[in-house]
């Protein structure tokens, strides 16, 4: 009996980050990235959002290895949650597996996980999955996409590309070794859809670094501040490239860009010039150092975002300085970074952000990038990722104007089961894949119940009642309301009084079930008084 391929995405369609993807053939599976993703602003106490891992646990037996197509957290992040589950070979390029291996070891997983590191000229088996990796540009060096030949085609996973032709890293995305790697076509391509919005091409990185010599040339005498993505180590090493040239030292700020660095020239991806490198507590004049920090999402704990609230231990924002912000605000974030550049200007800072000049551009390729790579894959099938749903859309339309039949294009969500016997393709029943939340050590137990409890907790606060009842369960006392949240005690001692006469009333009326005539009487009293809902919460004494 003929056996199907089914691709199954866990993360990563509808939104941006926690990328994960499942291939599957018989009793064979592989795992395309395991990221995470970064709280909204409305997911109170929230630290990460995880893929749900619950179909690969039960299916842990047929599970022949881990793929990771580079080193963002949105793909790597949630390795060290999904090892704690199941063991699995990770496979990765050099930078990615070092990166991996990190937080592996952080999270006391690192035994539970075979890290094998693969490149862009090699291939690799396993089970009937023959993965063969192709560089693609990205802002992170030792990306790559994925071909991967099954017996009934060839998947083609672009991973997150732009078409760079001249990237700092001098890495791009590479058509040839495409070509060569599907010589009896693509049946299926997974496309990253991120930028489907933009219109033209992504610029090319170095725009930033033109824009990056500029600036410092104009900040002679003045101390520079840089905030960027720990990971896009090609735009660190044309910093420390352009420090060297205007006779400066680079002292780091930042955990993860402090490891990051680290490592990258451990392995060397980044090249150092001797003494450039100072210690954040080192006397260096101001007009001879450049600083590098992490935070331009304005991040609460973010090395830059404790400068602009003057909480930063070693660095103080001083009049003048220069503070380029290199970094695009990842949707969801916009208020934060608003508020950590209104800080800065507070302190007379001269911040450079992206509407000012070209201090940032993206990883992803645009519309005409996307429209390129489906033309250089000519796919059967198209199935967009990597974006929330209006990418997606846009990605398919893309495509469907290119040439390609629309029923031959699907527009999928997390846990849709996509199915092809080699010449068509179809949706099987989907699997769970909802989003598990990690608030500090707990994983998955903070539900959607729990979740709208915060949100009403943000919006409207809270009222705790100590009604205290007899033996008889009647009323036996005066009952003691408290706020937090909702109205200042002393602020609101006339509607607290007439609170406490209307409870005393309906509790006498009706004294039977106390907890839901507390919550109900005291509901519909502060909504008609205040337009608010605050969370009631009966404490029922006995006395």
């Amino acid at each position: 009996m003929a056996k199907n391929l089914r691709i199954i995405p866990l993360g990563g369609l509808g939104e941006i980050g926690k990328n994960m993807t499942l291939l599957e053939y018989g009793r064979n599976q592989i795992i395309i990235d395991c990221g995470v993703m970064f709280p909204e602003s409305d997911m109170y106490g929230i630290d990460l959002v995880l893929p749900q891992f619950d179909y690969v646990v039960e299916n842990q037996e047929t599970l022949r290895g881990i793929v990771l197509t580079h080193g963002h957290q949105d793909h790597i992040g949630g390795l060290p949650y999904l090892l704690e589950r199941v063991n699995a070979p990770i496979y990765g390029t050099a930078l990615t597996v070092g990166m991996v291996e990190r937080q592996l070891e952080e999270a006391h997983v690192r035994e539970r996980a075979t890290l094998e590191v693969i490149d862009d000229k090699h291939t690799l088996h396993l089970g009937p999955f023959r993965i063969s990796p192709f560089a693609v540009a990205h802002s992170i060096p030792a990306a790559v996409g994925l071909v991967i030949d099954t017996p009934v085609g060839a998947i083609v996973h672009t991973g997150d590309y732009k078409l760079d032709e001249t990237p700092t890293g001098g890495r791009t995305t590479d058509f040839n070794r495409l070509k060569e790697l599907t010589p009896n076509g693509v049946l299926a391509m997974l496309g990253d859809s991120t930028n489907a919005d933009r219109p033209g091409r992504t610029p090319t990185e170095q725009l930033v670094a033109d824009t990056l010599d500029q600036l410092f040339a104009e900040a002679e005498g003045r101390r520079i501040i840089i905030a960027t993505f720990s990971s896009v180590l090609a735009r660190l090493q044309e910093i420390m490239r352009l420090a060297d040239k205007y006779g400066r030292q680079v002292a780091l700020t930042g955990r993860s860009l402090q490891q990051n660095v680290e490592l990258a020239r451990d392995l060397g991806y980044l090249k150092v010039p001797k003494g450039l490198l100072v210690d954040i507590k080192a006397n260096v004049p101001n007009d001879k150092l450049v600083i590098l920090s992490t935070g331009s999402q304005g991040e609460p704990r973010s090395a830059l975002n404790r400068m602009a609230k003057g909480e930063h231990k070693q660095v103080q924002v001083h009049d003048g300085d220069t503070i380029i912000i290199s970094g695009g605000t990842i949707p969801g974030n916009e208020e934060d970074v608003g508020r950590m550049l209104n800080n800065l200007f507070a302190r007379g800072a001269n911040v450079i952000y992206g509407p000012l000049a070209t201090v940032h551009v993206s990883g992803h390729g645009s519309r005409e990038d996307m429209r390129i790579m489906l033309e250089k894959v000519q796919p059967r099938f198209l199935i967009p990722v990597h974006g929330e749903m209006r990418h997606l859309h846009l990605h398919a339309r893309l495509a469907q104007e290119n040439g390609l039949a629309a029923e031959n294009v699907f527009i999928l969500h997390n846990g849709a089961v996509w199915t092809t016997d080699g010449e068509k393709a179809w949706l099987d029943e989907s699997i769970p894949a909802e989003d598990v939340y990690v608030d500090g050590y707990l994983v998955g137990e903070i539900g959607e119940l729990v979740m709208r409890d915060r949100e009403r907790l943000a919006q409207d606060g809270f009222v705790v009642v100590y009604v205290p009842i007899n033996k008889q369960r009647k009323l036996a006392g005066e009952p003691r309301i408290l706020s937090r949240g909702f109205l200042r005690m002393d602020a609101a001692g006339s509607i607290m009084d007439a609170a406490t006469v209307e409870l005393k009333r309906e509790l006498k009326r009706n004294g039977r079930n106390h907890e839901d005539t507390v919550r109900e009487t005291l509901q519909n009293f502060f909504y008609h008084k205040t337009q608010s809902r605050p969370v009631i919460l009966p404490n029922i004494v006995r006395v």
